[in-house]
């Protein structure tokens, strides 16, 4: 007897993240610099169908469906939620640890990394109200 562990919206949201996994990381393989032989050319190709692998292997765990391509609607939440949370990333004060970081950075370089988060969750907010379905 199977257990289910997840609602329907917690299968939708993993599904989802992993199926734009998946489909970045094939576009990655795809890359026509590792198509051609070189330095560590092939340990990144196998880094990546390793990844690939795990997250096909999460996915059959938990019992997911294979998905068609997701919605706008999902993939568009998904886009944004994943950006929004990166961007912050790209303040200066977090920019440290690359080198060190000049003083009037913050000022020409935050306010637009707040403009950016602020789009994507417009955007975030604009997939969600559009129709459930293939919309």
């Amino acid at each position: 007897m199977s257990v289910n562990l997840l609602n329907d919206n917690q299968q939708r949201r993993l599904g989802t993240h992993l199926g734009l996994l998946v489909s970045d990381l094939d576009t990655l393989a795809q890359s026509p610099e590792l198509q051609r032989e070189g330095p560590g050319l092939a340990r990144v190709r196998d880094a990546i169908a390793a990844a690939r692998r795990a997250a096909d292997e999460m996915r059959v765990a938990l019992g997911l469906p294979v998905e068609r391509a997701p919605s706008l609607k999902r993939r568009g939440a998904a886009v944004a939620e994943v950006w929004a949370a990166r961007i912050e990333d790209l303040r200066a004060r977090r920019l440290a640890g690359y080198g060190g970081v000049h003083p009037e950075l913050a000022g020409r370089l935050d306010p637009r990394v707040v403009d950016v988060r602020a789009r994507l969750e417009a955007l975030a907010a604009a997939v969600r109200e559009l129709p459930h379905g293939d919309a």
